[in-house]
């Protein structure tokens, strides 16, 4: 009987044990998951928010002659081309528009020469011209900033009259139908016409060996958007939930480079723009709806705030969400029911199984640098 009692105690301690430990090892896999997923959210939204502040960045406003170019291809999933801005009119910095992700899940189009990933987008020089006419391109001093006089990686060249007006920054094409060329011929024989204090600016666009014709476009372009792939899902997400990715869209045949992966498990993301419609230099209204002009994006654009609903840690059944709904957004005037971007409501887009995941939105706030250089 003495035995049986301690076998009986021994068993109900070592039951009791079990059941700790198990607690205890769910809660750890749900904090390491939870963790890795705020590392995950800052270093793959830190890209976004580069892009972002990047905007407009060496983009003309205009060109020389008559130049035609081509962007993004009618394939160019999952927008398609509707927000090119080819043939011929000056380059929209930053665009929007919603896809049938989660039916309305936004996709942010980003239009610089640094929105690339190459080492040429990253490299920019300055070139005036001596009494004697001779060129000279200024050096910084760094590999990855600097041309080679040698360098063949296409380029392109803009006319900066910020002083004119009204201000103008041109793109000097070096024939009627070509806006690109190797710098090497720039720096030794092609001609850049110009008069006295004009200044000229010459941006990295692409390597010499991707492509080898002229460029697609007189710059780079970065689309933002969430999708599910159709393999290697991380199963550690909910249902209906996709991958945020960045695509650069290729000079070559206009159509997307493989999806760079940012943020896993992400249910939505939408955008909403602070303008300023006064000229006071201050955001006076919010619209969830993108400016259609290059030239009043530059004028009236102040701020651009992006709100990513995601996923934090995995599925955890002794987890209740506290809400149904989820505002990827915010009011601007005070009152909760005014909501710029969108309720997005969990139990229908996500399904059942939402209560059992940790939901967060991730805020990115940025005034961008160089819509007007």
């Amino acid at each position: 009987m003495e035995l049986i009692v301690v076998m009986a105690i021994f068993l109900t301690i070592l039951m009791i044990t079990a059941t700790a430990f198990k607690t205890i090892v769910n809660g750890s896999l749900q904090q390491s998951k939870s963790v890795e997923t705020q590392i995950e959210g800052i270093v793959g939204l830190e890209v976004l928010r580069a892009d972002l502040e990047q905007a407009g960045f060496g983009l003309p406003w205009s060109f020389s002659t008559t130049v035609s170019y081509l962007e993004a291809a009618s394939t160019n999933a999952p927008t398609s081309d509707l927000f090119n801005d080819s043939p011929s009119n000056a380059p929209r910095a930053i665009l929007s528009g919603a896809t049938t992700f989660n039916s309305g899940t936004i996709c942010l189009i980003i239009k610089s020469t640094l929105a690339a990933t190459n080492d040429t987008s990253k490299k920019w020089t300055t070139v005036s011209f001596d009494k004697d006419n001779v060129k000279t391109f200024k050096q910084w001093g760094t590999t990855d900033r600097d041309f080679t006089s040698t360098s063949t990686e296409r380029v392109i060249v803009v006319k900066n009259s910020l002083m004119t007006t009204p201000p103008t920054r041109q793109l000097i094409a070096p024939a009627s139908t070509v806006f690109s060329a190797p710098f090497d011929t720039y720096s030794t024989t092609l001609a850049i016409p110009h008069q006295n204090g004009d200044t000229f600016e010459i941006y990295g666009v692409s390597p010499d060996t991707i492509p080898p014709t002229p460029l697609r476009m007189p710059f780079n372009r970065a689309d933002y958007y969430v999708q599910r792939p159709t393999a290697n899902m991380p199963t550690s997400c909910a249902g209906n939930t996709g991958i945020l990715y960045k695509s650069t869209v290729s000079h070559s045949d206009g159509n997307p480079t493989m999806g760079m992966p940012l943020l896993d498990c992400v249910a939505d993301m939408q955008v909403v723009y602070g303008l300023d419609t006064s000229g006071a230099g201050f955001v006076n209204s919010h619209t969830t709806v993108p400016l259609t002009t290059a030239e009043d994006i530059r004028n009236q654009l102040k701020e651009i705030r992006v709100y990513i609903l995601a996923q934090e840690g995995k599925k955890d059944l002794s987890y209740n969400y506290p809400s149904t709904t989820v505002d990827v957004g915010e009011s601007f005037d005070g009152d909760p029911a005014h909501i710029m971007g969108r309720n997005f409501d969990l139990s229908v887009r996500i399904g059942p199984d939402y209560k059992y995941y940790r939901w967060k939105v991730y805020t990115i706030v940025v005034r961008p640098k160089n819509l007007i250089q």
